[in-house]
């Protein structure tokens, strides 16, 4: 994650002392396994309309049970219609009935309807469900090259559901991405990012690229961070800047944050102070935490020349310190303990100076105003102060 923040316009000298005192059946034997599919990374091209269900449903979407073969449909037209009352009553959250229509239509051979099956396994929505019949359901799925049914595998795999290795997971993504599967396209790229293998880097930029270029947020704010700060990466600050951008103008909230400080201070392309106070206002009110400490800072400062404004500084770096944001934290902490924007008060600027300490990773935040604000106020107040206050904060540590 690339750490940006804006340099603070005032000069850490608080002196305290002088200003306070503060988680079914088996299968039909011809269940089909996993085939092999083509394991080279290359990008396939894209096929187009490859939607199960609908665009929500194939987020959700996912025993083979035995079916009579006299209660199955004996023309595609019926299969079909079987299938579309399984999503029917799929959606309206009649699952034990869509789940008996899917695996009927499934055991005739229809691909998403065995993906539709072994959602209902994965998710626990029937009384029998079990991840090794979803998995099972989903291999069958997948051996008609469905791609959803590879995706969810690759899920399952991940979280070493059912037996599944999470090695396994890249070659399933893989499957599914080369299928035209955007979502997969994202989880591959991922992968492929994580991976020690030099040769992998520049195909995980290509396949974010990929799920970006078709509408997918989430892959265009990836794809901002391998060209911002990731080690491996191009290093590509104004690609860097469109992307982040380009998330934010849909609605994600740490792209708009780091859209905004990149426009504030000029980062990728030309200083745009407005747009930059803008994104970063987006990312506050959506409820990123960092952006809330971030956006109050240029309310505090006057940002661009304008009028400082301390009263609603303060109560977004409240909000920012309520939300885990270590420097928003820090902040609140130290207007608390100032008195600007926010009646004084050296026990409460204690408890954030004391919740500042660490980053929402859990990482140490490593802030010396930080650390001189605890010394100073340690002071000020007395031990009986100080030592509830260091309770407090233990026992919500230990929660």
């Amino acid at each position: 994650m690339v750490c940006r923040v804006l340099a603070a316009l005032f000069l850490f000298l608080l002196v305290v002392t002088g200003q306070a005192s503060a988680q079914e059946a088996d299968p039909a034997a011809d269940t089909p396994s996993d085939e092999a599919a083509s394991e080279d990374d290359a990008p396939a091209p894209l096929l187009r309309n490859l939607e199960l269900i609908d665009a929500e449903a194939q987020n959700n979407a996912l025993a083979l049970e035995e079916v009579p073969e006299t209660d199955l449909p004996s023309t595609a037209a019926e299969v079909d219609e079987i299938f579309n009352r399984a999503q029917l009553a799929y959606a309206t959250g009649e699952f034990e009935t869509a789940h008996v229509q899917a695996r009927t239509a499934a055991a005739a051979g229809h691909a998403q309807a065995a993906t539709l099956a072994g959602l209902m396994h994965e998710n626990g929505e029937i009384e029998a469900a079990s991840d090794v019949q979803a998995v099972r359901w989903y291999r069958r799925a997948a051996s008609q090259g469905e791609p959803v049914g590879n995706y969810r595998l690759g899920l399952m795999a991940q979280a070493a559901r059912a037996g599944l290795a999470p090695a396994e997971a890249r070659s399933f993504f893989q499957r599914a991405a080369q299928a035209g599967h955007v979502p997969a396209m994202l989880a591959y790229a991922l992968l492929l990012k994580a991976s020690p293998v030099p040769q992998d880097a520049p195909l995980a930029i290509e396949w974010a690229e990929r799920a970006a270029q078709e509408g997918n947020v989430e892959a265009m704010f990836q794809l901002a961070q391998m060209y911002d700060g990731w080690e491996r990466g191009p290093q590509e600050a104004s690609a860097a800047r469109d992307w982040y951008v380009q998330a934010a103008e849909n609605n994600h909230a740490e792209a708009a944050l780091q859209a905004g400080l990149m426009l504030a201070a000029g980062e990728g392309g030309e200083a745009d102070p407005d747009r930059a106070m803008e994104l970063i206002r987006q990312s506050a009110e959506a409820g990123f935490a960092p952006a809330m400490g971030q956006y109050g800072l240029m309310l505090y400062q006057g940002w661009d020349g304008g009028e400082p404004d301390l009263t609603n500084a303060a109560e977004w770096f409240a909000q920012g310190a309520i939300g885990g944001d270590a420097e928003s934290q820090f902040l609140y902490a130290y207007v608390s303990a100032t008195g600007q924007g926010t009646e004084r008060d050296l026990v409460r600027a204690y408890y954030w100076a004391l919740m500042a300490e660490y980053e929402m990773d859990g990482l140490p935040a490593r802030n010396v105003d930080r650390d001189r604000l605890q010394a100073q106020l340690e002071t000020a107040l007395t031990p009986t102060e100080a030592e509830q206050v260091r309770s407090q904060i233990a026992a919500y540590r230990a929660r």
